[in-house]
């Protein structure tokens, strides 16, 4: 007598919980991934927190976007201040830019960008993707004659 497939899966996803209990975050996520139906929001938001613990960005991003749980944002954000400290513009933009930074950090990146000649394009483009507020629609219909 074998086990019906949704008791299998059910099982499946107790084990990627005890699993997840013991820190083998590949194994639970491997799990978790294959009965995403079934895995609870708790299950998923814990995985994200051992992940982030462990700074697997990707794996985390890739885990909120499956189960559904929210982006950890102030994580990725003090992360992002981090590098940016150590002037570690790369990693800062990105995780500024998954964490939505607000206007003062994108401010701060542009000013440490711009005590540099050789960021002058980053600094331009980060400005106008972050800074510079974007024209109103109704301009831009006056603009186009409509």
């Amino acid at each position: 007598m074998g086990l019906k497939p949704m008791h299998t899966s059910h099982s499946t996803v107790l084990i990627g919980r005890r699993y997840l209990e013991h820190g083998f975050l590949e194994v639970a996520m491997r799990l978790f991934v294959r009965n995403p139906a079934l895995v609870e929001k708790r299950d998923w938001t814990r995985l994200v927190e051992r992940l982030m613990e462990r700074h697997r960005i990707v794996d985390a991003m890739r885990v909120c976007e499956i189960g559904g749980v929210p982006v950890p944002c102030a994580q990725l954000l003090a992360l992002g201040d981090g590098h940016l400290r150590r002037k570690d513009f790369e990693e800062a933009i990105r995780l500024y830019e998954l964490g939505d930074a607000d206007r003062e950090r994108w401010a701060r990146v542009v000013d440490l960008l711009t005590a540099r000649p050789d960021q002058e394009r980053r600094a331009i483009a980060l400005a106008a993707r972050h800074l510079v507020d974007q024209v109103p629609e109704v301009e831009l219909r006056l603009a186009a004659g409509n």
